[in-house]
């Protein structure tokens, strides 16, 4: 199930992301009355990125406790931790998600230069310091497609299983 669900939000998150990037999306999205709204496509474009910042790490969640499932009979794993739900997998499993992680970086993300540890410990706790948006400096620097890497070599390993 777990599964299912990351994959669902991942194609969701992947559309806010392209709407925040496009005006024309966001615009062809929109009725007339909301266009008329003051400032309608800029504050849309900034809902969409903002959702995309607390999506991104609970989809690699949703994966990373899909893959746990998988591998610990079913079990479903509770916490939003991502350093922690990965440190759970077992070492030959993680070793595969970093293998799969290096390979994607190689092709798509050549400018990136962190491990995927050290991404999973910088966003370990994004979903639950950035859904409520109560500190918005906190949303971070980062490229929101970092994550979605992430969620996609999660859900490859998964796959390959």
């Amino acid at each position: 199930m777990r599964h299912g669900q990351a994959l669902a939000i991942q194609y969701a998150l992947q559309i806010l992301v392209n709407s925040s990037r496009s005006p024309q999306v966001i615009e062809s999205a929109l009725t007339k009355a909301q266009l008329a709204a003051t400032n309608a496509i800029q504050t849309a474009a900034l809902g969409c990125e903002y959702v995309s910042r607390f999506l991104s790490p609970f989809v690699v969640e949703l994966a990373l406790k899909a893959l746990l499932a998988r591998h610990d009979d079913g079990l479903v794993a509770h916490g939003h931790g991502l350093s922690e739900l990965f440190g759970d997998l077992p070492l030959g499993v993680q070793g595969d998600l970093e293998r799969e992680f290096e390979r994607m970086k190689q092709s798509d993300m050549p400018v990136e230069t962190r491990s995927l540890r050290e991404i999973l410990a910088a966003h370990s706790r994004d979903f639950t310091g950035w859904r409520y948006l109560d500190d918005p400096e906190s949303l971070g620097a980062d490229p929101i497609d970092t994550l979605q890497y992430v969620a996609c070599a999660v859900l490859n390993v998964y796959n390959a299983d």
